[in-house]
Formats: C-alpha cells, sequence, structure tokens
C-alpha cells in the first residue's frame, strides 16, 4: 500500500469493490466472458486510462484476450506482450503515436497467466497507475485462481484419462500413478482390485512409494508374485474390510477410496488408498485423487468386461497375450483369410435321448451344459478357438487367433481334441447327477476339417467366426459320422505329416445336400 492517503484511499477502493463484484460474480457463476467486459471499463476509470486489456485463461482452457472497448489498440503491442510475457520483468510502459501503454504480467500462485494493460491518452504517472493496477489484478487473482485450478485439475484428469486408456492394464495403472504422484503430494498408493483372469477373478495388489520426486512399483502383482501374507490381507481387507494390511503398511490413517460397480446392485471392484507426503490432503487434492478413483474403477470395470468378452471366445493364455498387445484387435482378430482346423462335435442320438430318456426340458439343458463346458474347456486345452454352439454341437478353430502353428499342426490339434472330447463323452454318464445315462450310453459323432477361412470378428455382437464352403462341408460331414465316429476330409487327411499318431480308415464318399461333389473322407482313431 502507498503512504500517500490519496493514493491509500484509491487501492482500498479498488479493493473493496473489486472484492465484492468478484464474489458477486461467483456466487453468480458468471463467466470471465461475462464478467470481464463489465469490470474493464471500471477499472479503466480508476486509472484515468482510456481502454483496458486483459489476457488470460479462460473457462475454456485457451488464452483468451478481453479488450474495451472492443476495438482497443494497443500501442507497441509487440513489446508490450514481451515485457509481459513468461520470464520478463512483469512490467512495462510503452508509447507510440502519443499514446501509452501501461502492462503488467498476471502470476497466479507463482505460475505465469496472462497479461494486463491500461492504455491512456497521454503520459501517464507510471508509479501511481502501476499501483492501482498491480491493486486490481491481485484482486482479480482470486478468480483467476479459481480458474487455474480448474485448467490444472483439468489438464490432470486428461492425462489420467489419456494413460488409463492403454489397453494394458498394468501399464495404463502405472502411467497414471505417475500422472497423480506429478500433480498430488504422494507418500504411498495402494491399489486392490478383482481383474477377471484365467477362469476366475485374481485379485491383484500395487503399492506404489514416493522416492526422488517419482512413484516407484514396490509391489505389482500384474508383473510378478507378491507375498503371499500381503494378497491374503488384501483379500480379507477387500471383501471384509480387515485392516491387518494397512497396520502392515502404515496406511491407517490414509484416505480411502471405494472403487464400486454397478447402481441398482453395487459390486465393490476394488479399494484405493493413498497417504500424502504432506501429511495431509487439501480439497484440490482430494478431488484429483476421487478423479483418480473413478477413472481406475472404470478402467478395472471395462478389464473385466473385456476379459470376459473374449474368454467366451478363447483361451486364458490367448486372452493375456491379445491384452497385452494394444493393438490386438487389428492385429489379430480383424477378418482375414487363413487355413484353419475345423471340429464339429455332436451328441449322437440327441433328439431321441431327450425325448426317451432326459424327458424333461430341465434335464435337457442339465447335459447340455455341462457336456459342452467339458468340450469348449477341451478345445481351449488343445489351444483351439470356441466359435460357437450350434443346439448341442460344439464348434471349435484351430490356428486362430495367433496362426503359430503350421498347418498340419492345426489339422493334428483339433484330431487329438476330438479323440478327448470323445473319450470324455464316454466316461460321462459316471458323473454324479447323470447316472440315468449310464445305460444308454453318451457318444458323439464328429467332423474335423482343415481350410481356407475367411476368420475374424462379424456382425454387431462382434463373434469371432469363420466363413467358407470349407465350413459348411465340415458341418455336412459331421452329419455324415456315425455314433463314437470321427471323419476328417480326405484332402485335410493329405497335410499330416509321416508318422503321426493318428490310423486313417479307408477312404468313403457321401452325397450330401446342397453340395454339388461327393465329400470324401476317412474315418480316424488314434495308433
Amino acid at each position: 500500500m502507498s503512504d500517500d492517503p490519496q493514493l491509500l484511499r484509491a487501492q482500498i477502493d479498488i479493493h473493496r469493490e473489486l472484492d465484492v463484484r468478484i464474489e458477486a460474480a461467483q456466487r453468480g457463476r458468471q463467466p470471465l466472458r461475462a464478467f470481464l467486459p463489465e469490470i474493464l471499463p471500471w477499472i479503466a476509470e480508476r486509472l484515468g486510462a482510456v481502454g483496458m486489456t486483459l489476457q488470460t485463461y479462460g473457462e475454456s482452457l485457451e488464452l483468451e484476450t478481453f479488450r474495451w472497448p472492443a476495438d482497443l489498440v494497443l500501442p507497441a503491442e509487440r513489446a508490450l506482450i514481451a515485457g509481459t510475457d513468461e520470464g520478463s520483468s512483469g512490467f512495462v510502459l510503452t508509447d507510440e503515436g502519443g499514446r501509452f501503454a501501461l502492462g503488467q504480467r498476471l502470476d497466479v500462485a507463482g505460475e505465469w497467466f496472462g497479461r494486463a494493460a491500461a492504455v491512456f491518452d497521454h503520459e501517464p504517472d507510471a508509479d501511481r497507475a502501476h499501483l492501482l493496477l498491480d491493486t486490481a489484478c491481485e484482486e482479480l487473482d482470486n478468480l483467476l485462481h479459481a480458474v487455474r485450478a480448474a485448467r490444472q485439475k483439468h489438464l490432470v484428469t486428461m492425462q489420467l484419462g489419456d494413460a488409463l486408456r492403454h489397453r494394458v492394464l498394468a501399464d495404463g495403472l502405472r502411467e497414471a500413478v505417475a500422472v497423480l504422484g506429478r500433480a498430488v503430494p504422494l507418500q504411498r498408493i495402494l491399489l486392490t482390485f478383482v481383474a477377471e483372469e484365467e477362469d476366475a477373478s485374481v485379485l491383484h495388489v500395487q503399492l506404489h512409494e514416493s522416492r526422488d520426486g517419482a512413484m516407484v512399483a514396490k509391489v505389482d502383482t500384474m508383473a510378478s508374485e507378491a507375498p503371499r501374507e500381503m494378497v491374503d490381507d488384501a483379500r480379507r481387507y477387500l471383501a471384509t474390510g480387515d485392516r491387518e494390511l494397512l497396520r502392515r503398511l502404515d496406511l491407517l490413517d490414509a484416505q480411502e477410496e471405494v472403487l464400486i460397480n454397478g447402481v441398482t446392485h453395487s459390486v465393490v471392484v476394488g479399494k484405493v488408498l493413498v497417504s500424502s507426503s504432506a501429511g495431509a490432503f487439501n480439497t484440490w487434492d482430494r478431488e484429483l485423487l476421487a478423479a483418480f478413483a473413478g477413472y481406475v474403477r472404470q478402467r478395472v470395470v471395462d478389464f473385466n468386461k473385456e476379459w470376459r468378452r473374449l474368454s467366451s471366445s478363447f483361451r486364458a493364455a490367448d486372452v493375456a497375450r491379445l491384452v497385452s498387445d494394444d493393438d490386438y484387435e487389428r492385429k489379430w482378430l480383424a477378418p482375414r483369410e487363413e487355413t484353419v482346423a475345423i471340429l464339429y462335435v455332436d451328441i449322437s442320438g440327441f433328439t431321441r435321448l431327450s425325448e426317451q430318456v432326459l424327458q424333461t426340458p430341465e434335464r435337457v439343458a442339465a447335459l447340455v451344459e455341462a457336456w459342452s463346458e467339458e468340450a469348449i474347456g477341451l478345445v481351449f486345452h488343445h489351444g483351439g478357438v470356441f466359435d460357437k454352439m450350434v443346439g448341442d454341437c460344439v464348434i471349435g478353430l484351430f490356428g486362430p487367433p495367433f496362426y503359430d502353428q503350421r498347418p498340419h499342426e492345426r489339422l493334428e490339434a483339433a484330431l487329438s481334441c476330438a479323440v478327448d472330447i470323445r473319450e470324455m463323452t464316454r466316461r460321462f454318464p459316471t458323473r454324479p447327477g447323470f447316472e440315468h445315462l449310464i445305460e444308454p450310453g453318451l457318444a458323439v459323432s464328429t467332423g474335423v476339417n482343415l481350410a481356407p477361412l475367411f476368420v475374424g470378428i462379424f456382425g454387431k455382437n462382434d463373434n469371432f467366426t469363420g466363413f467358407s464352403s470349407g465350413m459348411n462341408n465340415t458341418a455336412r460331414l459331421q452329419g455324415c459320422a456315425k455314433r463314437d465316429e470321427i471323419l476328417v476330409m480326405a484332402e485335410a487327411a493329405l497335410a499330416l505329416p509321416p508318422g503321426h499318431r493318428f490310423q486313417l480308415g479307408p477312404e468313403e464318399s457321401a452325397v450330401v445336400k446342397n453340395v454339388a461333389v461327393p465329400l470324401r473322407y476317412h474315418p480316424v482313431d488314434v495308433r
């Protein structure tokens, strides 16, 4: 403040009036574009200026320029900008053509946030004008600080979102923790969450600590094994709220965010705990932590949905390999033409069995569900892809999604799978609850082929399947197979290498519906 009573009174008036106007603007949620054009003429009048300009970050988070009057021209504008830019002294007086401009850099919380300038039609008392302009800018700082905080929070949340868009969940989480650590005074952050992997839900634990200004992963079960007792403690903490894990990690006073999936049926999918290197988190920190937790929750939920979607077609090892590739849909699942081994396996005499033995819809459904689960498991065990079920017929493809095997290896995998499904089906009636099938027995009829397919994800439901005449002929071949019989197309059998493990019977042929040339095939058994 000045020692000059008149100047001091002018400063106090600016402080008081701007404070009232800014509070009113904030209560009314008035945007800068509405507020600044109203306030600039008032500031200019207090300075004895004929015009005012203010350049700062608006709600759009872009650098915006506000002028009064709208057609105001700044004297020596380039010099004015240079004198109030980042790294400048922050104060400059310019003149051009008998007009003068007094400029000042805006600093909000130590960060450059724009510039303000008053234009005079005479040379001003620079010291007086600068004091009054600085007083006005100090008051405007309150409003601009709120905009700055919103801008910074927006930028950090955008960076969090970008990090967690990484298709590889573990990498995305590590990047997001690094972003949060640069914005918030983190000491430790613990993430516990459930990811749907393999054939069940898997609990993961990540513990990151601040070291030399960066967040370092101390525990990450997505990259390596963690101590068993820590995982057990984390499971109890997530399921029951048991705090032994927090005691062990010195996180009893940490802030907790619960990751909940669902609205009508809420399910806890994880928790986030954070401790502050500053001793506590302020409101701004807490808002960012809540945003971080929200992004992590959505990413874990999305990951689980993605895993479930892929695991309906692919074995767990292939799903893990797919989601570890940031571009897996284009590289591996987009439709393409490939030579694929095809397996069709169907329960023999299913209609008769349903009507005469099973009799009730509940028993029919129980058989199909239990048997198909085992059959699909064997498709996965032999490295195959589950295409679909048509009634009681399971369809498997061997080769996709990575096509690592040579064509004859794909065929051998399909034939081995067919043999194992046949054996599993023969033993199936000995299972508890299916004893009523012991007397009639249970068997399958199977068709196997090796043919070019246009294979990949198709349709609005993103089904992974294949199309070709070879696919259709395999379905017809399976229809030719008798009880417990495995048939392979004769042309496909030519791909088997010398010394293979299968015994091929004499070539046979059959005329089938809608196929001009009879199908040629061999019965298959194991040597």
